[in-house]
């Protein structure tokens, strides 16, 4: 959970999250912009007119656990982020924020972070230079923020998903790339997370791109992303092997994957030598 204060929870407040509806565009956002050197909330980031989730705001609260209660209400209100100490801010509060969506789910405890590893070692495999390579790892830890928008009871949901719910669940990408916006040093993963659900063949979401179209990161983060998705399970199905994992991708090339990222991803796994079980967010 994020370390911002006040750190009171606003359990008292909490009403429950309203799904989005449909028609309706205009959802402002406030995120909490942590001090990059005291850890306390220094300001908000204000993201308006974004159509996000109705009730939105309270489900970013559950998982940040932190408020914007009276307490706050003399702190910086920001629109966009034009210093390097924000920047920096921004990028810890946001990289919070993904763990604590891990940390919800006791079966996704590393998985940005496993994401973000393999996402590395694939592109470094391309040949990507090491500020580019850091760019792609950066985008694997933050390709699910836009779920801090969602609420747990809809991400860990045992059951199927009503068409409402997948209607949110689907638009996450397109919540993450909005976050990551106000940020420009983040903007420009914000392609590769608004993309890392496209599918090869073009029957992806949100934009259904195809081939090329999609970015050459984001192609890579969704191997990465299936892979460790599927070893580490779900509430809704047990994990698979590596082997069986391996299975589904080459079963997938072509049609949801790009087939050279799932090559190269099928020969680190072949070679025995690359190991993400040490993953973990370096976080308190």
């Amino acid at each position: 959970m994020l370390p911002l204060r006040p750190s009171d929870p606003c359990d008292d407040d909490w009403q429950g999250s309203v799904l989005w509806k449909p028609g309706v565009d205009t959802r402002n956002i406030f995120i909490p912009l942590e001090d990059f050197s005291s850890q306390t909330i220094s300001g908000f980031v204000l993201l308006d007119d974004r159509g996000f989730p109705e009730g939105g705001q309270n489900t970013l609260y559950d998982y940040a656990g932190s408020c914007f209660r009276e307490t706050c209400a003399s702190l910086t209100i920001h629109r966009e982020l034009n210093h390097p100490v924000l920047e920096g801010g921004y990028t810890i509060t946001l990289l919070k924020l993904a763990q604590s969506i891990d940390q919800c789910n006791i079966y996704s405890r590393n998985h940005a972070v496993r994401t973000a590893f393999w996402a590395r070692q694939i592109a470094a495999r391309f040949g990507y230079s090491e500020e580019k390579l850091d760019q792609i790892e950066l985008a694997g830890k933050l390709h699910d923020v836009g779920k801090v928008v969602v609420p747990k009871s809809v991400l860990g949901k045992p059951a199927p998903l009503t068409e409402l719910e997948w209607e949110i669940v689907r638009r996450h990408p397109t919540f993450g790339a909005l976050i990551l916006q106000p940020s420009s040093g983040l903007n420009p993963l914000a392609q590769f997370v608004r993309s890392h659900h496209e599918q090869f063949d073009g029957s992806g979401y949100p934009a259904r791109l195809k081939a090329e179209e999609i970015p050459h990161q984001a192609r890579i983060i969704a191997v990465a992303d299936t892979f460790t998705t599927m070893t580490e399970g779900r509430v809704y199905r047990p994990a698979s092997t590596s082997l069986q994992a391996v299975a589904e991708l080459e079963r997938c090339s072509g049609r949801q994957f790009d087939p050279e990222v799932v090559r190269v991803m099928l020969g680190l796994i072949a070679s025995g030598e690359v190991d993400d079980t040490q993953c973990c967010w370096g976080f308190p």
